[in-house]
């Protein structure tokens, strides 16, 4: 029985080891085309997912905002100055032990969070979207606690809602910011009311009215920022795009030189 076989097209009569084929016009053996080379498989691991993350770098990852992933160095520089202003004040003109003592550990516990976010930022693994919407919330929760504990309308750190609200509405999303702004206008309010004398109310409007135009102003200009960013990058596509095409069409063939 012949070991040959039939080509797959039917034509010609294959060797056992497939890589010759009988060519009956020329009368010899011809190598066969052989077949396609598989691409080379991808290595298990490639496909494994990585180990979770311990400890605090679990809190930092790729950022949902493309606004917030620009607005965090921002909103960390914003927390440093209030930080450092909260300790001169603090040494300033302190009322007693105990009150110095509060506004210290407050503090400090708002700069080791704020030095965590600033590390991650140099690292290039900003922090995750929920984790800045809770680091702000935790500014305006010490910064409404120092109000409370220096007696409320008297205490001149009212100031520091200004460098929170600055950061928050430069980072954040419109609607957020203006959560944050009506929370913040809303509790200032509900402390003045109970600590200030009825003829300082127009004051105590006034402080409030410049709490909603700096969250107005940042919030205008991280609009206006994020527009141009925009149209930056859709030129920059648009004239990528452009310069592929013209490389991808193939040139005119020349005319060949006439035969001397």
């Amino acid at each position: 029985m012949s070991s040959t076989q039939w080509h797959p097209g039917g034509k010609h009569l294959v060797s056992p080891d497939g890589k010759w084929y009988w060519d009956g016009i020329a009368q010899e053996w011809k190598a066969t085309a052989g077949p396609a080379e598989k691409p080379p498989a991808r290595p298990a691991q490639a496909n494994a997912q990585p180990p979770p993350e311990r400890g605090l770098s679990s809190f930092a990852g790729t950022v949902r905002s493309e606004d917030l992933a620009y607005g965090q160095t921002v909103l960390v520089w914003a927390r440093w100055i209030l930080i450092g202003t909260g300790l001169l004040l603090s040494f300033w003109s302190p009322q007693s032990l105990s009150t110095l003592q509060i506004q210290l550990a407050a503090i400090i516990a708002l700069a080791f969070g704020n030095f965590y976010l600033h590390v991650q930022l140099l690292r290039g693994h900003p922090a995750l979207d929920n984790v800045v919407y809770g680091a702000s919330a935790a500014d305006i929760a010490v910064i409404t606690a120092l109000v409370l504990v220096q007696g409320g309308y008297p205490s001149p750190v009212f100031i520091f809602y200004f460098a929170a609200i600055v950061g928050i509405s430069v980072a954040f999303p419109t609607w957020m910011t203006a959560g944050y702004t009506a929370f913040v206008i809303g509790i200032y309010a509900i402390i003045c009311l109970a600590t200030a004398p009825g003829d300082e109310y127009p004051a105590v409007f006034t402080r409030l009215l410049m709490i909603a135009a700096i969250a107005v102003c940042g919030n205008l200009f991280a609009r206006s920022e994020s527009s141009r960013r925009s149209d930056a990058i859709r030129i920059h596509d648009e004239l990528l795009a452009e310069v592929e095409q013209e490389s991808s069409v193939p040139q005119a063939a020349k005319p060949a030189a006439p035969v001397a």
